[in-house]
């Protein structure tokens, strides 16, 4: 089974992507799943289906699900959020705002991700096609098992991290005793540990960016990139959407963006007259990233940041094309790195986004070594 999955800033072409995607692995034959994580749910419009939190036929060898974490509450887990609202409103509090209070942040991400693990475990389907939410949640959706599987082990901890909010409420709420009760009734760590295996397993699942050819959306996928790599999801390719081939300006970005991604492959499709929706456009916009290779294709596998963090220092070493003849300058501000490499095809600069850790340090020593740019910040 192949888990790939899709993220990016709203407007990048995310959702539509990701529908192409499944409808041209079940073209291949593939039997496929396309599911919606992301609480805009397009998926519907995309296809011009209504999908719905059900599992939809949406070919022979295609079906898609919208995941309502409400409706996934409602199915099993009901009792716990009714005894929670419950001991708001024996409290005072009006019934609809007990019950937003107890559906706390990361109550819906959680509930989201136990759906996904119950269908990933049926092993129903060959290819799983995941939307994701906009890349600066994705990420934190997708550790939320690691961190709430390790966690989960020590009670009180779990229980603390979801229940932050509330403790605003602790003398009006009995929260964690329940959620306490929630956790030890129920096989939730388990799943959580299971899937975030699936999810850090490089042979299974492929986290794919997608951008448009400007700053906002290929920061925002930068950031998912280095993120993703601090916790071991693989990243196997940019997909850069609305390329406009007839901008010159465009081009010059497009090469540009290229070398910031480097060396993760980046794939384009070309800007449409059209709004993308409907199977037949969809397939179109799956050939033109894909042409007529295999979408489920592991398309790189390796590290494009590698970061050694000590208690006063971080090491980054990244690989950057060019380098024997290259010319870098480097300069860091706050959270960013500004790479310029000028060589004999022009000047190229990459952003590189830091760990939160690195906004205090400063940069030391900057040194390339068989074709690696390896930079030292320290406090």
């Amino acid at each position: 089974m192949r888990l790939i999955v899709y993220t990016g800033k709203g407007g990048t072409g995310k959702t539509v992507t990701s529908c192409a995607t499944a409808i041209g692995l079940s073209e291949m034959g593939y039997k496929t799943l396309l599911i919606s994580a992301d609480p805009a749910h397009t998926i519907s419009d995309a296809l011009c289906i209504d999908i719905g939190h059900n599992t939809k036929e949406i070919n022979s060898n295609l079906d898609a699900i919208e995941i309502d974490p409400l409706v996934e509450i409602s199915k099993d887990y009901v009792e716990i959020i009714s005894s929670i609202s419950s001991s708001f409103i024996s409290k005072g509090v009006d019934s609809s705002i007990a019950y937003e209070i107890a559906m706390l942040p990361g109550m819906t991400q959680l509930f989201s991700l136990i759906k996904i693990e119950e269908v990933i475990r049926k092993n129903d389907y060959e290819q799983i096609v995941l939307d994701m939410p906009a890349s600066g949640e994705a990420l934190k959706f997708l550790y939320f098992p690691k961190l709430m599987g390790s966690m989960g082990r020590h009670i009180s901890g779990l229980t603390s991290m979801l229940s932050g909010f509330a403790k605003m409420f602790q003398p009006m709420s009995n929260y964690s005793a329940y959620l306490d009760s929630f956790i030890t009734q129920t096989d939730i760590i388990k799943r959580l540990d299971n899937l975030f295996h699936i999810l850090s397993n490089q042979t299974i699942t492929s986290l794919r960016l997608v951008t448009n050819l400007n700053n906002f959306s290929v920061k925002n996928a930068k950031r998912a990139l280095m993120s993703a790599n601090l916790f071991g999801i693989n990243v196997d390719l940019v997909i850069i959407n609305k390329v406009d081939v007839h901008d010159e300006d465009k081009r010059k970005f497009l090469e540009n963006t290229k070398f910031n991604f480097f060396p993760l492959p980046c794939r384009e499709a070309i800007r449409m007259k059209e709004e993308l929706q409907g199977i037949e456009m969809l397939k179109q916009h799956n050939y033109h990233i894909f042409g007529t290779d295999d979408p489920s294709s592991i398309f790189f596998n390796e590290k494009v940041y590698s970061i050694e963090e000590n208690r006063d220092s971080i090491t980054l070493v990244l690989k950057i094309p060019f380098a024997k003849n290259a010319i870098l300058d480097i300069q860091k501000k706050s959270d960013e790195l500004m790479i310029t490499l000028e060589h004999d095809r022009g000047i190229l600069a990459n952003i590189i986004i830091l760990p939160f850790a690195a906004v205090t340090m400063n940069l030391v020593s900057s040194k390339i070594i068989n074709n690696q740019l390896v930079i030292l910040l320290k406090r």
